[in-house]
């Protein structure tokens, strides 16, 4: 008879599935990594969501290290932290970052549909009241 606590053990390691990725960014003073892949349809999506992400610099450099890349239609994350807390931050802020960009593409982007993409027609809601920003960009 198997105890409760054999019944509940998690399986070996050895048994994760990946697909390859190494840690891309080796530094004894950030020993904390992580390493993910975002596929896109294209490479020029995957560019396109990397660039938008690219200017926004790390808030603390001296405790975080991130690196993006693309490679065919994918993107690449490479992070690397002081610590564990630090990392887990730094990943889940960047994924937030990453959705907003996703959605963005696929609403705006090359393959978004006309209709997603398309202006009201004149006399519609957007045109009766213009946006903020574009009401202070025309009192200029």
């Amino acid at each position: 008879m198997a105890t409760q606590q054999e019944a509940v053990q998690p399986p070996a390691v050895e048994h994760m599935q990946t697909d390859g990725l190494q840690p891309g960014i080796q530094d004894p003073a950030k020993p904390f990594t992580f390493t993910g892949r975002v596929a896109y349809a294209t490479p020029e999506e995957a560019e396109m969501v990397c660039n938008a992400l690219a200017v926004d610099p790390e808030l603390r450099p001296e405790a975080v290290t991130r690196v993006l890349s693309v490679e065919g239609s994918s993107l690449l994350l490479n992070f690397a932290a002081v610590d564990m807390r630090t990392l887990r931050a730094a990943v889940c802020t960047f994924c937030d970052l990453l959705g907003l960009a996703s959605r963005t593409l696929e609403a705006f982007g090359p393959g978004a549909t006309a209709a997603a993409r398309a202006v009201p027609a004149e006399g519609g809601a957007a045109a009766a009241q213009p946006a903020p920003v574009a009401a202070a960009v025309q009192a200029r």
